[in-house]
């Protein structure tokens, strides 16, 4: 099946007569000298039988189910004449065709629209997939039909056939017999009001079945369609006649070129000196080549070519019909190396730039072109002067051409330098804290220095840092000059150092045995946070007049407290506080009365002070004649008078010796006598 989308059935009328034509197809009118080629001859021949245009109604021929409206009540067809039109009829809605011999095919062609709801009551369009209409043929006098194509509608009225539109289908193999009808049907509307179209301008065209033949010689003789040529010549006319051989003939004719390509590069300019050939490499042709250069040169090389305009003519060696011929115009030239200087780079003086571009001798610049990267200033001088607008960085361009076209570029960047003007900035300034001194200096400067009034020191450096020791106003100078020692300029300014925060305190106790309890009284009222640090451990950040730390170790603690002002403003204050162990104290007894009566029963140390703090000890009680009477281990003993058996010892004297350590690591030995009365 065949569908075209083609207008070439719109017209008035159709010939009743039978007709011809005849055109040539070839790949290319253009192939190789030598090369042979397919021309192929394309006759077509035809009766129209049948035309309706429906502009007079229904003639004979035709038949329909119900009854149907001409013209074109939805809008214009292709011609702006009427058509044949389905409007408010019920199903089924056909359209049928008399009986055609077409045994040797043909085509058929005729115009479509779906309605699109154009407003009229004829005019609800078609818009499910089973409301669409049928185009087919029957060779059983309309027993059977077989669809040749289906129109089927979309549900958007976007589709091809809501306007209307020619169609041209070629008779199916089947359909190509002495007896085929063709019809038009929708068989399934929704109802009399729905789903309405219109056909117009229906033409049955039938091939003829007459001996048509093909002559290429033009001599009477009959040909194939297809016909081989080899050709000889830059140029050939071939001619075709399609005919029946009595009344009807057809003719057409094709120029066929012969080519040859030189493939000559394209015209040169070389802007740079270098060694090249101009080589011509042809295609087409035999292969067999004969060169004429203009230089006399008959290879197909011009060797170290030099500029100069080049022609060759070229010819086929076996068919001297077939020639080409091309020019080159070639030429090489020298680059410019561009380079240019610049002076004097301040602010408010013309800068003057001086072009120092190179070029060979005998060639020269053009033109110059300058951009000056300054509010499109340009110029097109060969050393101009610019007063720039600013300070700032500017990206210069010069671009020169030569009498040849050749051009060549550079930019260079220069910085305008403003006159040298002395400034600076500081960080925050506060008593005993390093300040900042950025120096922001504007101009072409080298050498700065710093004074500091009321100091002595003079710093040499870009930037620098100071320590005022106290507080107040401090005049501060800087002085730059410029990078050629000819400008100096100076900026002087008062800067006020904020007093130090008073972070000082007071600590009860300072000194003392742990747990050490102690309490840190400052005054706040100056301070907007604060940093408190006991080095044992501890820290806090309470912002408040009263602080409580307790030390649970022996040791020297620097308390510092460091607080900030509400400018900023640090400062760190320390004390010292000892937490430490007393000296053990003690006391030895030289008798007591071990008889039980409550008084002086026992011996033992007294201890005074830092009992506590013992850790290790050890006491020997020997008679006189050094024998161990009794041993302790514990600092709080109490020794009743008796022996390591439990008697009780003898009246008389009685020595110890007592060995402890303490928690601060001190060793402590006493030694002594004591008297026992029993009685």
């Amino acid at each position: 099946m065949k569908l075209l989308y083609t207008a070439i059935f719109v017209f008035l009328a159709f010939w009743s007569y039978s007709q011809c034509s005849v055109t040539i197809q070839t790949a290319s009118d253009s192939v190789d000298c030598a090369e042979c080629f397919d021309l192929t001859a394309v006759g077509i021949a035809q009766d129209t039988l049948q035309y309706e245009d429906f502009n007079n109604g229904l003639s004979s021929g035709w038949s329909t189910t119900n009854n149907v409206m001409f013209g074109n009540p939805c809008g214009p067809t292709l011609d702006g004449s009427p058509a044949l039109w389905w409007g408010n009829v019920p199903p089924p809605r056909t359209l049928t065709s008399v009986a055609f011999d077409l045994t040797c095919g043909g085509d058929v062609c005729f115009d479509l629209d779906f309605a699109g709801d154009d407003g009229g009551p004829h005019c609800e369009d078609p818009d499910q997939p089973n409301e669409g209409v049928y185009f087919q043929y029957s060779i059983n006098n309309g027993a059977s039909w077989v669809t040749i194509f289906y129109f089927q509608p979309t549900n958007n009225k976007s589709g091809p056939y809501y306007q209307w539109a020619n169609y041209c289908f070629s008779i199916p193999p089947a359909a190509q017999t002495t007896s085929t009808l063709f019809r038009w049907q929708s068989d399934d509307p929704t109802s009399a009001s729905n789903d309405h179209w219109g056909i117009d301008n229906v033409a049955i065209l039938g091939n003829l079945c007459n001996s048509y033949y093909y002559d290429w010689n033009v001599d009477g003789t009959t040909n194939p369609a297809d016909t081989n040529i080899c050709i000889t010549q830059n140029t050939e006319t071939y001619n075709v006649i399609f005919t029946d051989g009595f009344q009807d003939t057809c003719y057409a004719s094709i120029d066929m070129h012969a080519v040859m390509y030189p493939n000559l590069p394209n015209d040169t300019s070389f802007c740079g000196y270098t060694d090249i050939d101009i080589v011509s490499n042809p295609t087409g042709g035999t292969g067999t080549y004969d060169f004429l250069w203009n230089n006399g040169d008959t290879d197909n090389t011009i060797e170290n070519a030099t500029t100069n305009i080049y022609y060759v003519d070229i010819v086929d060696g076996t068919y001297p019909g077939c020639t080409a011929s091309d020019t080159i115009d070639f030429g090489m030239h020298p680059n410019p190396e561009v380079n240019f200087s610049a002076s004097p780079l301040c602010q408010g003086a013309p800068t003057n730039f001086i072009d120092s571009t190179l070029l060979p001798p005998g060639f020269t610049v053009d033109t110059w072109n300058w951009n000056f990267n300054n509010q499109g200033a340009t110029s097109t001088d060969q050393n101009p002067s610019h007063l720039f607008s600013g300070v700032g960085t500017y990206n210069v361009k010069l671009t020169v051409e030569t009498e040849f076209g050749c051009t060549g570029d550079t930019t260079i960047t220069f910085f305008i330098e403003p006159s040298p003007f002395a400034n600076f900035d500081y960080t925050q300034a506060c008593q005993g804290e390093e300040v900042e001194f950025t120096n922001t200096s504007l101009g072409n400067y080298e050498n700065s220095h710093w004074v500091f009034t009321n100091d002595t020191d003079t710093i040499y450096a870009e930037d620098t840092t100071f320590i005022f020791e106290g507080s107040g106003d401090y005049d501060v100078t800087l002085i730059v000059e410029d990078i050629n020692g000819a400008c100096i300029s100076n900026s002087t300014q008062t800067v006020f150092v904020n007093p130090a925060p008073d972070v000082s305190f007071t600590a009860d106790p300072i000194f003392g045995e742990p747990v050490l309890d102690v309490t840190f009284l400052t005054d706040i009222s100056g301070l907007v946070d604060n940093y408190w640090d006991f080095q044992d451990g501890n820290t806090t950040i309470e912002l408040n007049d009263t602080i409580y730390n307790s030390f649970e170790d022996a040791g020297l603690y620097n308390v510092s407290h460091t607080g900030t002002s509400p400018e900023g403003c640090t400062n760190t204050y320390s004390l010292e506080i000892r937490v430490e162990y007393p000296e053990v104290i003690l006391e030895i007894p030289n008798v007591f009365t071990p008889n039980n009566d409550g008084v002086n029963d026992g011996f033992y140390i007294n201890y005074i002070a830092a009992y506590e703090t013992i850790t290790e000890f050890e006491i020997v009680i020997l008679n006189r004649w050094g024998t161990v009477v009794k041993t302790y281990s514990e600092p709080d003993f109490i020794w009743d008078g008796t022996n390591k058996s439990g008697n009780k010892v003898s009246d008389g004297t009685y020595f110890y010796k007592a060995n402890f350590s303490t928690i601060k690591g001190q060793n402590y030995e006493e030694h002594g006598f004591v008297q026992v009365v029993n009685d």
